[in-house]
């Protein structure tokens, strides 16, 4: 499903956030598909497109990174949008659309943090306020044995003992649905490989049967593998659409697995 059909950059050689970094890609038009990924090295404009998207089509999002600079507020009013159409009815942008960070998610794991050590310390109190009979040397909590209980149903709600990874992938189950745009910048940070594929397939499903668009900024060998993703490479000069087994990033992982791919023989 695509929402958002294409935006236009301008294209000026002046200096100035965003100008500096995002002119210098010559992208006077990106085109989106269902699956859209922004990928280059660190610097190279992956974050900054997807904050200047978000403001231009105003687009829910927590942290509003650089919007507050002059020259960024300038950019951005300069950009122009397409929205698809369909039945002759240009499409809008579903309200309930996000755009969700790196530093989002982490928020999200840190609270859940949080909260684990502030039920479990109150499980903790609750235990250690206990009183020891002389005659039986029978325990009788002096908070009473209700608000224990109710501490320990409140500690066991809680999804203790995941990893990060774990509490990314859960915080990605309760935002994600379907008929929705979505914005992602990094969301492999937290993940291993193993969730990264997991995540792949689930992006997929969303893309391309529950009418989902997603624009993501990774440089993470498993989603710019997403099947029929439009990936622009901010390395060159100018940005051009590429395959995701052309891409630097690939070359590097294929080429340090073939000089070391003997130690795979007996696996």
């Amino acid at each position: 499903m695509i929402f958002l059909e294409k935006i236009f950059l301008p294209v000026e050689n002046r200096s100035g956030y965003p100008y500096q970094i995002l002119c210098s890609k010559m992208l006077d038009c990106i085109s989106f598909s269902p699956i859209t990924i922004f990928y280059g090295s660190n610097g190279s404009g992956k974050s900054t497109l997807l904050n200047v998207i978000a403001e231009k089509i105003n687009i829910q999002h927590k942290t509003k990174g650089n919007r507050s600079l002059y020259y960024f507020n300038e950019f951005v009013e300069k950009c122009t949008f397409e929205t698809a159409t369909k039945n002759e009815k240009k499409l809008k942008i579903p309200f309930e659309s996000r755009f969700i960070k790196s530093e989002d998610i982490m928020e999200k794991i840190v609270k859940l943090r949080h909260n684990t050590e502030k039920a479990m310390n109150e499980v903790i109190r609750l235990q250690n306020n206990t009183e020891i009979d002389e005659k039986d040397g029978t325990k009788y909590n002096l908070m009473g044995e209700k608000e224990l209980r109710y501490a320990m149903s409140e500690y066991n709600k809680i999804s203790e003992q995941q990893s990060n990874g774990e509490a990314a992938m859960a915080f990605f189950e309760t935002i994600f649905q379907p008929d929705t745009l979505y914005l992602l910048d990094k969301p492999d940070n937290s993940l291993s490989s193993a969730l990264q594929l997991i995540f792949k397939e689930k992006i997929e499903k969303y893309a391309y049967l529950l009418n989902c668009q997603f624009i993501i900024a990774t440089h993470s060998p498993f989603l710019l593998a997403a099947e029929n993703a439009t990936i622009y490479n901010l390395d060159r000069r100018p940005s051009i659409v590429c395959k995701w087994y052309e891409l630097e990033n690939m070359k590097i992982f294929y080429d340090f697995f073939q000089k070391n791919k003997a130690f795979f023989a007996s696996i």
